[in-house]
């Protein structure tokens, strides 16, 4: 939080990276993507009201019984004032998560979001606890990882910066940071990450049901937000999106 140190945390340093952009590199519009298996809920509350900077979680949340143990790392948690819209939060109510999931939820929601926002910069809050054999019970692989990182390439001219925040197990931990690294690099090919609404309903069939259900979700709760749900809503309204 703001002012009180959490977890493992006592600077926030992706929370200090956006604020000194905004206020002394004029940066206009900041994305920060969270893909650490434990919500941000300090980066969260800090920018709770500020439109300038767009806040992407995705989490272990079950419920708000996953630490750090709140019910503010939901999908109905979307910011406040000026700033509604631009929290967005995915959180898994299941463990074993993995890369069909990850690159359902950039597919999804986040890259369709970004892209509407057009960020001048994004930061990363790159913690791999939820990498495959890490402590975070999920399943994600170096090789997706480093996909999630090609897409948002595509996104703010490539100014892109990501802080390594967490990884207990320095063998899982070592795999992942070199293909993030190798993809900052442009060891790897940039993908598209566009997606129609018909790929859209055969990749929510696809992944586990409980994943899709929480993408779902935070798509219902931004709506009234994002042009880019416009067409969705409306097979939300007619029942057939989403059954």
């Amino acid at each position: 939080e703001a002012g009180l140190a959490g977890g493992y945390c006592v600077i926030n340093n992706v929370a200090v990276a956006a604020a000194y952009a905004k206020e002394k590199l004029g940066v206009k519009r900041i994305l920060i993507v969270d893909w650490d298996v434990h919500h941000g809920n300090g980066t969260q509350s800090i920018f709770l009201n500020d439109p300038d900077v767009l806040y992407f979680s995705v989490h272990r949340y079950h419920g708000g019984n996953f630490f750090p143990f709140r019910k503010n790392g939901g999908p109905t948690t979307v910011g406040t004032g000026a700033g509604e819209g631009y929290n967005v939060n995915v959180g898994w109510n299941q463990k074993g998560m993995g890369d069909d999931e990850y690159s359902a939820v950039w597919k999804l929601v986040l890259m369709p979001v970004a892209r509407e926002y057009q960020p001048d910069l994004v930061l990363v809050s790159a913690g791999f606890d939820g990498a495959l054999g890490d402590m975070g019970e999920c399943c994600v692989t170096p090789s997706c990882f480093a996909r999630l990182t090609s897409g948002l390439l595509t996104l703010a001219g490539g100014r892109v910066v990501c802080t390594l925040e967490g990884g207990y197990v320095r063998s899982v931990l070592s795999r992942c940071v070199e293909a993030v690294v190798g993809t900052l690099l442009g060891e790897t090919d940039v993908v598209n990450n566009f997606c129609t609404r018909d790929l859209m309903e055969d990749i929510l069939s696809s992944i586990h049901s409980g994943a899709a259900s929480s993408i779902r979700s935070t798509m219902a709760s931004h709506f009234p937000y994002w042009n880019c749900f416009k067409e969705y809503k409306q097979g939300y309204a007619k029942g057939s999106l989403y059954s």
